[in-house]
């Protein structure tokens, strides 16, 4: 069997891995720009399950199984690519600063205890003491010992690696407008004026998936691309070990010592340009935490296009109606956390025909006729 995976993100590449690793004997992925250098290269790494909890309990559960498969993951990756990236479980703080983030953090502590959730209650006391450069306005926190990140753009720069040393082709610069079908299946794709043939094909496009056709009709799976904003700090030492998130923001130090910060969420199109005032909420967000960085510049910022879908859940199964198609898009703020799960789910479907329960819940028949009227509401 081959496999065509339109799209060359952490997605995609991560299917692609797993394919070759469970057997499959073709494995191509086709990129409209260079590999890996969309929304995975502008993310920030985190694997954050239970500080950004989905209300839908089967998503929750979704991320958490995704982030349990991370050290093996991590460790298979050095072990084939001999790049590290860098998984860090040291853990995650949810930082309260005034009265409305302390009821916000008070309620959630109660709900997920209940839930037997890794969550720990922290006072301002505890917190300076994991971390001393918090701002001295911390009234508590709480502390997720399971949630941590690792460096997206090495686990990108891995799992190309991996492609390349395993025979999966990877295509650069080729956009792909259309689908080729044959009755009731789809063939391939058309990227130019070259095709590309396969037995089973499977898109991984993010923000951009709606702008695929299948043959004259759209594809069924609407998606909003949403821009995030990103800026990052280079100070002289290390300011942080561990995440800290408000409602305001996040702080993520990077074991290079620099500091990034994140993000906006703005419904503007395919624009993914910096703004002033992206950078100074940002700013002020991460001043808020971490004082310190008043005295310190913006060394780069940077914007990526993230996609979401009406119900805020990825999509990722069999397309009804167009047989050897699958897509896997749609995982917005949890592209790098779900990456290993989605590449198992996928590769289960294709391979094997296995409808996983994960994938129940995310299957596109969910989605039917739900166009950009419905995402923005």
């Amino acid at each position: 069997m081959n496999a065509l995976i339109i799209g060359g993100g952490v997605i995609g590449l991560s299917i692609a891995r797993e394919l070759r690793l469970s057997g499959a004997d073709g494995v191509t992925v086709v990129e409209s720009g260079k590999i890996g250098r969309e929304a995975s290269w502008a993310a920030a790494g985190m694997l954050s399950p239970n500080v950004e909890m989905s209300p839908n309990a089967a998503f929750h559960e979704a991320c958490r199984r995704s982030n349990e498969l991370f050290p093996g993951f991590a460790a298979r990756l050095l072990d084939e690519t001999g790049i590290d990236i860098e998984l860090d479980r040291t853990g995650t703080i949810m930082l309260a600063t005034n009265a409305d983030d302390l009821e916000h953090i008070d309620s959630r502590f109660a709900e997920q205890n209940a839930m037997g959730l890794p969550v720990h209650r922290i006072s301002s006391r505890e917190l300076r003491s994991l971390e001393p450069n918090l701002s001295e306005e911390a009234l508590g926190g709480l502390f997720y010992n399971e949630d941590g990140q690792v460096e997206n753009r090495k686990m990108v720069s891995a799992l190309a690696a991996f492609a390349r040393q395993n025979n999966v082709t990877l295509i650069e610069g080729s956009q792909v407008d259309e689908l080729l079908t044959e009755k009731n299946r789809v063939t391939g794709c058309r990227a130019g004026k070259r095709s590309y043939f396969s037995d089973v094909t499977i898109v991984t496009t993010g923000a951009w998936t709606s702008l695929i056709k299948i043959g004259d009709a759209d594809f069924p799976v609407a998606v909003l691309p949403i821009k995030g904003q990103m800026l990052c700090f280079e100070p002289d030492g290390r300011l942080l070990d561990h995440i800290v998130c408000s409602p305001r923001g996040y702080v993520v130090p990077r074991k290079c010592e620099t500091i990034l910060v994140g993000a906006t969420v703005e419904d503007v199109g395919f624009q993914k340009n910096v703004t002033p005032g992206g950078i100074n909420a940002l700013r002020s967000a991460a001043e808020e935490l971490v004082p310190v960085l008043k005295n310190e510049k913006v060394a780069t910022s940077w914007a990526g296009l993230r996609p979401f879908v009406a119900d805020g859940l990825p999509v990722i199964g069999k397309v009804r109606g167009a047989e050897g198609l699958f897509v896997a898009t749609g995982h917005y703020r949890n592209g790098i956390l779900l990456a290993p799960l989605t590449a198992k789910l996928v590769a289960e479907m294709v391979l094997d025909g296995i409808v996983d329960l994960a994938s129940e819940i995310f299957s596109p028949d969910r989605l039917k006729d739900q166009g950009r009227a419905a995402i923005q509401a």
